[in-house]
């Protein structure tokens, strides 16, 4: 088929373009297309992930209902290996904290909740789990730990009255009357009128010895 002479002018220019630009621009669309892949890709592992870690989670719940406690160590410690960057690792933590307890085991407990706090990526879940280590180390007699533990606590709004009612029952234990009042005084400023932990603050600040 034959081109007339402006027909071949514009097939030439575009030859021309193409031997510039052709493998720049091929380059920069199999990145493109590479990239969409990979996005595509990491979502679909992200979603298979979580839904591998949601069953593995139930058959931790329904090992914490039987109080099944070598199924409850293994299912945790392997949720928290392979899923701890899922909003499942924290949970498991949670789960294996409050069964060492029940077993007496202070250090195991400690250890998942410092893992929560250190490593679980997921910040909400911080302070309720500072909370808990404190109650750990209030048990474990480590009082001035359970103190140090919560100074690091940045609580939301919804958080301040637990963090505040902790220390004053670490206050209290270390014989500080005055600061645990203060910590207790705090906490019930902090919960909202239908927090059922305002009534246990209020017996605790009536308990208090006199000043």
């Amino acid at each position: 088929m034959a081109y007339d002479l402006e027909e071949q002018e514009s097939i030439d220019q575009m030859k021309a373009w193409w031997d510039t630009w052709g493998t720049p621009v091929t380059a920069a669309v199999c990145v493109v297309c590479l990239g969409f892949a990979g996005w595509n890709g990491w979502n679909w592992y992200q979603r298979n992930e979580a839904a591998k870690a949601s069953v593995a989670y139930i058959q931790l719940q329904n090992a914490v209902y039987q109080n099944d406690v070598k199924n409850i160590d293994s299912i945790s410690a392997g949720m928290i290996a392979q899923y701890g960057s899922t909003i499942y690792g924290p949970l498991a933590a949670f789960s294996a904290a409050q069964a060492a307890l029940a077993q007496g085991n202070f250090d195991e407990a400690a250890a998942k909740l410092n893992w929560i706090i250190e490593k679980g990526g997921h910040p909400e879940y911080d302070t309720v789990a500072r909370v808990r280590l404190a109650g750990v180390y209030f048990d474990a007699g480590k009082l001035d730990d359970a103190l140090k533990v919560l100074e690091g606590a940045k609580p939301a709004d919804g958080q301040k009255a637990s963090v505040a009612d902790r220390r004053g029952d670490v206050l209290r234990a270390k014989g500080d009357a005055a600061s645990a009042k203060k910590a207790y005084e705090e906490a019930l400023a902090s919960a909202e009128a239908n927090d059922p932990l305002r009534r246990l603050i209020e017996l605790k600040l009536g308990s208090l010895p006199a000043a």
